[in-house]
C-alpha cells in the first residue's frame, strides 16, 4: 500500500478512535496502543505524507524556475563565450581565467589535401577566364562527374599477372 493511500485511511479512523476508544487501551501488532497515542501515530504520518507532497511540488516549482533561467541564460552565455574567444583567441593564460581553452585547429589528412588540390586543379583548368554564364555552365559539368566519382568505391588496381613459366627442356633419356 502506498504511504498516500494509508494515510488518507489512517486520518479516516481518527475521527472514530476519538468518539468510540477516548478512554480506551487498545492491544495491536503485540502493543497496548492509548487512543491519543493511534490519533498521534496517524496524524504524524499524515503529516509526513503531506510533507512530501510539499518538497515535491516545490521540487517541481524550482524545475521549471530552473529552466526558465535556462532559457534567458542560455543566448547570452554562448553570445559571451564567442566574445571572450574572438578577443583572446592565441592568449591561452586569459582564457583560462574564463574557464576556456583557445580552439584546437583542426587537422586535415594528407588525403583531404590531395583531393581539396586536384579539384581546384579542375576547377581552374575548366573555368579559366570566363564569363559569368561561362562558369555557372562549367560548374555544373565539373559537380556531375565529381558526385558520381564519389558515389562509386575506389577501383583496386588490376592484379599483376603471373610472369609466364620458362620453357622447361625435355627430359634426357
Amino acid at each position: 500500500m502506498r504511504a498516500t493511500t494509508l494515510a488518507k485511511a489512517v486520518l479516516g479512523y481518527v475521527p472514530g478512535i476519538q468518539k468510540h476508544y477516548a478512554n480506551a487501551t487498545v492491544h495491536l501488532a503485540g502493543a497496548d496502543w492509548a487512543a491519543t497515542d493511534l490519533v498521534s501515530l496517524f496524524q504524524g504520518l499524515g503529516a509526513a505524507v503531506a510533507a512530501v507532497a510539499a518538497a515535491e511540488q516545490q521540487r517541481a516549482d524550482a524545475v521549471k524556475a530552473a529552466a526558465a533561467q535556462l532559457v534567458k541564460v542560455q543566448p547570452v552565455a554562448k553570445a559571451f563565450k564567442q566574445a571572450v574567444m574572438a578577443a583572446y583567441a592565441g592568449q591561452t593564460a586569459i582564457l583560462a581565467d574564463f574557464s576556456l581553452e583557445p580552439a584546437k585547429k583542426p587537422v586535415v589528412s594528407a588525403e583531404v589535401k590531395a583531393a581539396a588540390a586536384l579539384k581546384a586543379a579542375a576547377t581552374r583548368k575548366a573555368l579559366g577566364t570566363k564569363g559569368a554564364a561561362q562558369k555557372k555552365a562549367a560548374k555544373k559539368a565539373l559537380a556531375a562527374p565529381a558526385a558520381a566519382s564519389s558515389d562509386a568505391a575506389p577501383a583496386s588496381p588490376p592484379a599483376a599477372a603471373a610472369p609466364p613459366a620458362a620453357p622447361q627442356a625435355p627430359a634426357k633419356s
